[in-house]
């Protein structure tokens, strides 16, 4: 009968060590988990405070998850909401920290789209959000194509010329551009050649005697008309 007993009390030590040791394992999972829980995203780089209280607003969902099953492309589905970034770079820092470094992209002219101001970026984004200063940048004004407009741009830029230069834009249907320059000088490029058409300028804009000239016509192949 003792040993009955024995037996009993040995078999509870043992359910009681077993059950001791499984509470154990549960708090070791439990903290190493929460070890790798995202405590803190930091980031960097230049950015307009606005800008970066939106976007850190937008990444509050990532905060308590666990830093190795969270994949890259769940931030960058976020960041690329955002087109006002140029690039990024997603870097985690073990055991808990993530980091965002952020270039802004260069704002390079505004427009309107139904009475409301569109700025467009370097990258080739439209930034619909009012969170920049639009002073001093070029008014573009027509049914234009992003990407004719980056055309024009690189084009100019290899001639010389600057976009803080030019006051507007005017594209016309015909894919047509007109510049008018700060100075008051307006200019008519061509349809075609229009790369020759700006060398030409840079060469016309030298000439001391400007003063009266509103208008330069390069529209017609081999022929300058001043107004």
């Amino acid at each position: 009968m003792p040993q009955l007993i024995d037996k009993k009390k040995l078999y509870l030590y043992f359910v009681f060590i077993f059950f001791l040791l499984i509470f154990d394992n549960l708090n070791l999972i439990y903290s190493i988990s929460n070890f790798f829980k995202i405590k803190k995203i930091i980031i960097t780089n230049k950015i307009t405070q606005d800008i970066k209280n939106e976007i850190s607003f937008t990444l509050n969902k990532f905060y308590n998850l666990n830093i190795f099953s969270l994949k890259p492309d769940a931030i960058k589905s976020e960041l690329n909401k955002f087109n006002i970034i140029d690039n990024y770079e997603i870097k985690k820092e073990y055991p808990s920290k993530i980091k965002i470094e952020i270039t802004e992209t260069n704002i390079l002219a505004y427009y309107f789209d139904n009475n409301s101001k569109v700025f467009l970026g370097k990258n080739g984004k439209k930034i619909k959000k009012n969170i920049i200063n639009g002073e001093n940048l070029p008014l573009i004004i027509g049914n234009f194509e992003t990407k004719n407009f980056l055309d024009l741009k690189e084009k100019l830029n290899i001639n010389g010329f600057k976009l803080n230069e030019i006051n507007k834009f005017y594209f016309y249907n015909s894919n047509r551009w007109d510049l008018e320059f700060k100075s008051g000088i307006l200019v008519k490029l061509p349809i075609d050649e229009f790369e020759k058409s700006l060398s030409l300028l840079k060469d016309i804009l030298k000439i001391s005697k400007l003063n009266d000239i509103k208008i330069i016509d390069l529209r017609i192949k081999k022929k300058i008309i001043l107004s």
